[in-house]
């Protein structure tokens, strides 16, 4: 599938009149069309935000072509990415200089996991792993994991950092 975007990712585009670095893009289908989601990030003095448009539009000056074997609800281990389960592809993420595909896994309660990859949309090798922030702990990652790639969850990353645990009187004991 053809997925239109205005520029690629991390390149500039416009947004709302602003002139944007494009952090992702999603899609979804409707039954009357697809739609398309541009994320643009936008750093300000408390952090990081997003800017967004949607649009049904096709026309774009650039796009990425992703397999329509991605798209469907398939074992995602037959397109080359280290994970168990089903799933198919929602969107494409650019954060700190990587690609990730976001793939929502079908087997996993709907979790959207987020795999390093190249323009091609292929695994690179040792990638980064961004686990939902639900995902905490060593036993949920490894079950999503497969075993020849469990090297790769010690440098895997959360979307949100876990806030610290407060002490009870029982630590002290």
């Amino acid at each position: 599938m053809r997925i239109p975007m205005p520029c690629r990712l991390g390149w500039t585009a416009e947004c709302e009149g602003e002139a944007l670095p494009l952090s992702g893009v999603s899609w979804f289908k409707w039954s009357w069309g697809m739609e398309y989601t541009y994320y643009f990030s936008v750093k300000d003095k408390w952090g990081r935000k997003t800017k967004m448009y949607s649009s049904f539009s096709t026309e774009q000056p650039f796009e990425i072509i992703i397999p329509d074997s991605l798209l469907v609800d398939g074992p995602i281990k037959e397109h080359g990415y280290p994970l168990k389960g089903r799933g198919y592809a929602f969107g494409l993420d650019y954060l700190d200089g990587n690609t990730y595909i976001d793939l929502i896994m079908t087997s996993d309660y709907w979790a959207h996991i987020r795999v390093q990859c190249d323009e091609n949309l292929e695994y690179v090798s040792d990638g980064m792993i961004i686990f939902p922030p639900s995902w905490d702990t060593e036993e949920k990652q490894e079950s999503a994991v497969l075993k020849t790639y469990r090297s790769v969850l010690n440098k895997g990353k959360h979307i949100e950092k876990p806030t610290e645990k407060q002490l009870s009187i029982f630590d002290f004991l």
